[in-house]
């Protein structure tokens, strides 16, 4: 959804929705999600074809980070829950921080 976004900058959210049959909504909060998340992390979810990576990194789980000061900062968070996925702390990475 964001490749075509980034390739059709004048879709609207509406026309969004409809291509990928999902809700305004939705497309705002991953539109927000992509737009605050540093390009690093986003350009590891996009590229990676680890189906228990994108199964873990939701919505709801990546939020939280968005609300971090520096990319810096949300770089780092990241990292460690990355790191405690695939070390196996995978059922005891927190949703919030």
């Amino acid at each position: 959804m964001v490749q075509y976004f980034k390739e059709n900058p004048m879709s609207t959210y509406n026309d969004l929705s409809k291509k990928f049959f999902i809700s305004k909504a939705r497309v705002c909060q991953m539109v927000a999600l992509y737009n605050r998340l540093p390009a690093r992390i986003t350009d590891y979810l996009m590229n990676t074809d680890e189906p228990e990576v994108l199964k873990h990194f939701t919505e709801r789980r990546l939020r939280p980070l968005t609300l971090l000061a520096s990319d810096d900062d949300k770089i780092r968070k990241f990292d460690e829950m990355r790191k405690a996925l695939t070390s196996g702390g995978y059922s005891k990475i927190p949703l919030d921080f």
